[in-house]
């Protein structure tokens, strides 16, 4: 195998998650050539892949032995390839985010409402409005989110980290919209991750066009080539 940085840095709002596992020496190098990288995020999360050729694409399709994963792989072309390999399964074409420079990013205030970690406490809150699996939320939680507060202690709205790193959970409630608290615990969010060495990066739904905005307004760029969630 060689490194596989050269290849990744050709396109790096393509590739910004699989830079970004990199830096975690836990992330494990599955193959690594000419023709394409394949990670394994965090050495038990899911499978990173970057493919050159559609053969490239079937050889590390061939390297996830189990039957039920989760795998982000590029590019969309090659997608009847690797389900020749792993069968078909569920899928969710998304643009890739990432912030390019070391700067902070300017972060914003809003009236009465107050930014702070969320705790163990506002466990089923974040249930109830973005995904009923207690377990990932509370990993979630652990790992460190953010909650935007109103003058009478009130959650408007939240934002984290997923599991493989990728920013993201942002929510804020339908009362609360409109008044700036999504790009404010999102700008403080991006800061967080810049300030533990890592790359702020993100996946957007092909279609969310809201969402798309939201990001570029506080620095991020996208690639104009789309990464697919395959999920078995």
């Amino acid at each position: 195998m060689i490194d596989p940085k050269p290849y990744l840095e050709k396109d790096f709002a393509y590739h910004a998650d699989m830079l970004d596992a990199l830096l975690d020496e836990k992330t494990k190098v599955l193959y690594s050539e000419e023709d394409g990288v394949m990670l394994r995020i965090g050495g038990k999360g899911p499978f990173a892949i970057s493919a050159k050729t559609a053969e490239a694409m079937t050889k590390m399709a061939s390297l996830i032995e189990k039957e039920r994963y989760m795998a982000v792989i590029r590019p969309l072309k090659f997608l009847p390839e690797f389900f020749a390999v792993k069968g078909n399964a569920e899928t969710m074409p998304c643009y890739q985010a990432a912030y390019p420079g070391k700067e902070p990013v300017p972060e914003y205030e809003v009236p009465g409402i107050e930014i702070r970690p969320l705790t163990m406490e506002n466990l089923s809150f974040v249930c109830e409005n973005y995904d009923d699996d207690e377990e990932y939320m509370k990993s979630r939680i652990e790992y460190g989110m953010l909650g935007a507060f109103d003058e009478n202690g009130n959650c408007a709205g939240f934002v984290g980290f997923h599991g493989e790193g990728s920013m993201g959970l942002l929510t804020v409630l339908p009362e609360y919209r409109r008044k700036g608290i999504g790009i404010a615990i999102e700008a403080k969010n991006l800061n967080r991750r810049l300030s533990e060495g890592r790359i702020p990066f993100g996946h957007v739904v092909v279609g969310n066009e809201k969402s798309m905005g939201l990001q570029r307004k506080i620095g991020m760029e996208f690639s104009d080539n789309i990464v697919t969630w395959v999920f078995k």
